[in-house]
């Protein structure tokens, strides 16, 4: 009776192992040590979405300012759009990237979500919004040369609405710290860093104002790499100082020596 029993208590094990094809088990039990894979997969999907959404926003806003310009603001609105077709591939591609370095990662679980997926977000917006500004330079330049004024063609902005806030998140977490152990003064100067923009105005004539406006916005691509550098080392640093945290309240102990 006992043996009747466990033959069947044992046959749905029996029928899973005779199913054809059935990989799934050892599909989700072998997930957790293959996550770095699952994010690298999704941030490829996630490349194509975005290569595509570019595409789309800069051939159509071609369109619409190729139909509003008149003379040679046709000709800038169309090189402008064969610039930002172009730029959607070597944007798509920090997306690629990202997922890549994921892909690749060997930390444990804690580390990657922590550190590993963090970095790999910052880095993926600092670049994309380096690359956005330097071909939005490139048209801004463009459009001076020939019309006198910046044609105001941006890179499909609803996709990047995020990527100051990515970027800037461990710079203001860093000055809320600071501001915490009442040194206000060094939180309000990386506050006023994270802020720092250069370009307000917008190029309008050939005089010194327009070279000086154009010129800016090329500064303002140094000026977005410049953060995205800072911001990685002040997040290296404050995860270096939680996990020193953690890992002492694991195992406290008092820095002091013994003989």
């Amino acid at each position: 009776m006992e043996k009747i029993l466990n033959q069947i208590l044992d046959l749905p094990s029996m029928v899973n192992q005779k199913l054809p094809q059935n990989n799934f088990n050892v599909m989700m039990e072998g997930s957790e040590g293959s996550f770095g894979n699952w994010a690298g997969t999704f941030y490829k999907i996630g490349a194509f979405v975005v290569l595509i959404g570019i595409l789309i926003a800069a051939i159509t806003g071609g369109i619409d300012a190729v139909n509003s310009a008149e003379g040679l603001g046709k000709v800038t609105a169309v090189v402008c759009m064969l610039l930002l077709v172009y730029a959607a591939f070597p944007i798509a591609q920090t997306v690629r990237s990202a997922g890549d370095s994921l892909a690749g990662s060997k930390s444990g679980i804690i580390d990657f979500i922590f550190r590993d997926l963090i970095v790999a977000n910052i880095k993926l917006a600092g670049h994309a919004g380096a690359l956005v500004a330097l071909f939005g330079a490139f048209c801004a330049t463009l459009g001076w040369l020939l019309m006198g004024t910046d044609p105001n063609i941006a890179i499909a902005p609803e996709f990047f609405a995020g990527v100051a806030y990515s970027v800037s998140l461990p710079i203001n977490a860093t000055a809320e710290f600071l501001s915490m152990v009442n040194l206000d003064f060094i939180g309000g100067v990386l506050n006023d860093f994270n802020t720092w923009e250069v370009t307000g105005s917008n190029a309008s004539g050939y005089n010194i104002p327009g070279v000086l406006a154009v010129g800016w916005e090329y500064v303002q691509v140094a000026i977005v790499l410049a953060k995205l550098y800072v911001s990685l080392a002040l997040y290296h640093f404050l995860y270096g100082l939680l996990s020193s945290l953690v890992g002492w309240i694991k195992n406290p102990s008092l820095p002091i020596k013994t003989k």
